[in-house]
């Protein structure tokens, strides 16, 4: 009675998960057939990994304990190993395939698959640990996997339909995201002190960017349309961008030659956080740098800490300011 308990108890949260990106797809949903082998994908994913981690663990770097050993094992271990054969795994599975069709689909596959990763990794977690062990993983490590699969997902869906112009490099943007959200989850909750603590702020980043990535993703599926390059001679920057869902026709302007085009939406909100996010970051590294005067030994551990505790700030802030940036010098022109 025990073990069936338990087993509902890992596999409930991951079909919960699964359930809510089906439902966010129900404009255009795919086959359940489809979804549920995706997920055993998925699944198969997590022999390789747990083969090159049990190859790697006796290496020294790994078994050094502390912080600096959660930070090694995960960011050079763990993260990249589960975060490569989760999407190899489906990018095999999904090529060539007639019924993935739109960018969305990326984003319901992908996350699938990291759904079907996380439920049989969840079941020998739950089954060795207990009830304890399954009631955290449910608010934690399956939506981590969950959303890592998503982030991954809504990239390699705009690399495949959206006719990017460096679509590999669209890919590895997602992964890299993927793998620094996977690799400080684990040095996090691995970490021997308060840092562990820091792992609540950044379930709840994942909670909403994985929310909002499908609520940008229901939005192309119901706009069917797909990003298009247009080859016009003109000086003005011209980018590609996603599709154009919430422009009204009265805000489409014409340039001094004529053509007509939809200026970038301001986002002025991306600016601010981009700014408080780095200036908070830069502060940080000024008083912890400052007002360290401990030995050579205690400066290291200092610096990986601070590392760890910047690392995601910086790199949200950088995204935003980027994004920001490059949203200025767009035109998207409809003629």
């Amino acid at each position: 009675m025990e073990i069936t308990l338990l087993l509902i108890l890992a596999i409930t949260p991951p079909a919960a998960f699964m359930y809510f990106i089906y439902w966010m797809d129900r404009h255009e949903p795919e086959s359940l057939r489809t979804i549920l082998a995706a997920m055993a994908v998925g699944a198969l994913s997590v022999f390789p990994a747990l083969l090159i981690q049990l190859a790697a663990d006796p290496i020294p770097l790994f078994q050094s304990g502390g912080l600096t050993g959660a930070f090694f094992e995960s960011f050079l271990l763990v993260a990249p190993s589960e975060e490569f054969f989760k999407f190899i795994f489906i990018y095999l599975f999904l090529k060539n395939k007639p019924f993935y069709d739109e960018v969305n689909d990326g984003i319901v596959y992908y996350g699938a698959g990291a759904i079907g990763f996380a439920l049989l990794e969840n079941i020998f977690y739950v089954l060795g640990y207990g009830f304890t062990t399954g009631i955290m993983r449910a608010f934690t490590a399956i939506p981590i996997h969950t959303f890592c699969g998503v982030i991954i997902g809504y990239h390699a869906g705009l690399a495949r339909f959206a006719d990017q112009l460096k679509p590999k490099r669209l890919i590895l943007r997602g992964l890299f995201l993927a793998y620094l959200t996977h690799a400080a989850y684990n040095t996090f909750v691995s970490a021997e002190s308060l840092l562990a603590m820091l792992f609540i702020p950044l379930i709840i980043v994942v909670y909403f960017t994985g929310y909002k990535i499908l609520q940008r993703g229901r939005k192309i599926s119901i706009a069917g349309v797909q990003v298009v390059q247009r080859e016009i001679p003109c000086t003005a920057p011209v980018a590609v961008v996603p599709p154009v869902i919430n422009y009204c026709l009265d805000e489409i302007v014409a340039d001094r030659g004529g053509r007509k085009y939809l200026p970038p939406k301001k986002e002025a909100w991306k600016a601010f956080i981009s700014r408080i996010l780095l200036a908070i970051t830069g502060l940080l590294w000024f008083l912890a740098l400052a007002g360290d005067e401990g030995p050579p030994a205690e400066r290291g551990d200092l610096i990986l800490g601070m590392i760890l505790i910047t690392i995601i700030p910086f790199m949200v802030g950088l995204l935003f300011e980027l994004s920001y940036q490059r949203r200025k010098r767009i035109r998207l022109y409809v003629d």
